[in-house]
């Protein structure tokens, strides 16, 4: 066998490698997921949330919900006081403006809620007050366990029983660091983090401080708030109670300050102390095109030491990879793509925030299922809206939740029937 010969043998298994490593990235583009928490806002992972940020963007109709894909400075309205600011990540990545816009944001008297399970020392020295015991802030503490159990204070939140949160990695329960808030920084000052939520019982994982005229929400689990966690129907009431803390107004969901950007800005920052190193092979095998290059470029330099260390031998056929068909993997992929997708669902989730808008703005409590003469008398009378068009509301309503398939045209009617009744009614 001559060296053409052997050029050539040994292009064609490059080549063959080539195609089996694109098939196989694809294959595992459609069928794995990424259970990184990467908190982003249109991410179906597991870890991803784009799930509470459809619901936020409806969670008060009407006043709007804004992503904030870039710094928050000239961002956030610094007059407007009917405004709540919304992060839900890892950890927050703030630069001295950003942290200097949020504090004036709050200080006219708007909200801001975080949930990460790391915070800014620079954004706690203007929040916290070291008056309380005298203590300086220093990070939250953590639990190591696989599971917690949550649950709000507030005698009108609290639940009967616990709320309990799993943490999975690849489908299998793993031992996680839960983040909460060390009591000796609660004390009785005006100013000081009042605990609005606990964590197995004893510990706070929920509080709120008063900054200026407006709040602080520091919320320590943001597992909570992700896909794999909103779509357990155990664990939507606890979001919904979270975020009833919020007052009406436009939502500014920050998707820019939990990005690589972000992160790269506030390392140039000296003075920072929250954020730990991280080498260059571990941002490489963080990033899926990069990883993907790392381990081409690993394998063609073993075959060239394979065919040069060795003598000449026939070629070897490429294995071709597992299919992963486990009934657990289409159990996940049902769990985060069908029934999201669920008419059903959907119906019933249009008619919660129908009748959370009903409440909040007519003071008037009603049932899913069947509205009683009393209260579409006195809904008709304050809305100014027909009593026919409100029967009907309850009647296409009705249809969606007890029929077992539901078509795209009834969920679509029943959502134009109920955008007339908010723009019809007073």
């Amino acid at each position: 066998m001559n060296n053409r010969s052997i050029r050539l043998i040994v292009g064609i298994l490059i080549a063959l490698v080539l195609l089996s490593l694109v098939f196989y990235s694809n294959q595992s583009r459609k069928r794995r997921f990424n259970w990184q928490p990467v908190y982003k806002e249109a991410s179906k992972e597991p870890y991803g949330t784009f799930v509470i940020a459809q619901l936020l963007s409806n969670y008060f109709p009407g006043k709007g919900f804004e992503v904030l894909k870039d710094s928050i400075h000239g961002r956030l309205p610094a007059q407007s006081a009917s405004g709540n600011y919304v992060f839900i990540g890892e950890a927050l990545f703030m630069d001295s403006l950003d942290v200097q816009t949020l504090l004036k944001f709050v200080e006219n008297g708007n909200t801001a809620f975080i949930s990460s399970r790391t915070i800014p020392h620079d954004l706690m020295f203007y929040v916290y007050y070291e008056e309380c015991n005298e203590n300086y802030w220093d990070d939250y503490a953590g639990l190591e366990d696989s599971t917690v159990r949550l649950n709000l204070d507030h005698p009108n939140l609290q639940a009967v029983q616990h709320y309990s949160f799993i943490y999975k990695f690849r489908n299998k329960i793993r031992t996680y660091n839960w983040s909460h808030i060390e009591r000796d920084y609660f004390c009785a000052e005006e100013f000081s983090l009042q605990a609005l939520g606990s964590l197995n019982d004893s510990l706070i994982h929920f509080a709120q401080v008063r900054y200026g005229k407006g709040t602080f929400y520091l919320h320590t689990v943001p597992l909570a708030f992700t896909n794999i966690a909103m779509l357990d129907s155990l664990h939507l009431p606890y979001a919904n109670r979270v975020f009833s803390y919020l007052p009406p107004g436009k939502i500014y969901w920050d998707e820019y300050s939990k990005t690589s950007e972000a992160v790269g800005r506030r390392r140039n920052n000296a003075g920072n102390r929250a954020l730990s190193e991280e080498n260059s092979l571990q941002y490489v095998l963080s990033q899926p095109p990069l990883a993907w290059a790392w381990y081409l470029l690993l394998s063609l330099g073993l075959l060239f030491l394979l065919f040069r260390a060795k003598r000449r031998q026939r070629v070897i056929p490429v294995s071709v990879p597992n299919t992963n068909t486990s009934l657990e993997f289409v159990s996940t992929i049902g769990r985060l793509y069908f029934l999201q997708n669920s008419h059903k669902k959907l119906a019933m989730q249009k008619m919660k925030l129908f009748l959370n808008f009903v409440r909040e703005r007519y003071h008037l409590r009603g049932s899913e299922t069947e509205a009683d003469e009393e209260f579409l008398t006195k809904l008709a009378a304050k809305s100014e809206v027909s009593r026919a068009f409100l029967e009907r509301i309850w009647r296409q309503h009705r249809n969606l939740s007890k029929s077992t398939e539901n078509s795209a045209e009834e969920l679509i009617q029943f959502h134009y029937t109920l955008e007339e009744f908010y723009k019809k009614c007073k």
